[in-house]
């Protein structure tokens, strides 16, 4: 289970940094969200490979090529669903603004608290499917 981790762990920093830099996508978080996107990675890759029969070559009992796989697919499904940083189209509104006053920043805010509702939930039910996982497997 430990080399099952250490795969899932260094497909998820490389695919983070690909999602980041490569494909320019942007989420919340430090390091324009490589931190948001590498949590979203490993887990889905940690719960799939956990729930799925092992496909293709092992080592030490871990298919590797089947997690690989799968933490693609995940990024790939990732870079569809977010806008690109440069292309996205942006509606800004024309307002006078007087002298000492900054511009309205609701809409950030509230994009910002949605995406981090989405992820916490997405974080405890992917949690939560490893665990059962890995008692359904042991036990």
């Amino acid at each position: 289970m430990i080399v099952q981790f250490m795969f899932a762990f260094l497909y998820s920093i490389i695919f983070a940094l690909i999602l980041t830099f490569f494909f320019k996508r942007r989420a919340p978080g430090p390091f324009h969200g490589i931190f948001y996107f590498f949590c979203l990675i490993f887990l889905f890759t940690v719960a799939l490979g956990a729930w799925l029969h092992p496909i293709g070559p092992m080592f030490r009992n871990v298919p590797w090529l089947s997690l690989l796989a799968i933490a693609f697919l995940i990024m790939l499904l990732m870079a569809e669903l977010l806008p690109h940083r440069e292309k996205h189209v942006v509606i800004k509104r024309k307002e006078i603004l007087r002298p000492g006053e900054e511009p309205d920043d609701e809409d950030e805010e509230v994009l910002e608290s949605e995406f981090k509702g989405l992820f916490w939930f997405i974080l405890v039910c992917l949690i939560g499917a490893i665990f059962y996982a890995i008692f359904y497997i042991h036990f």
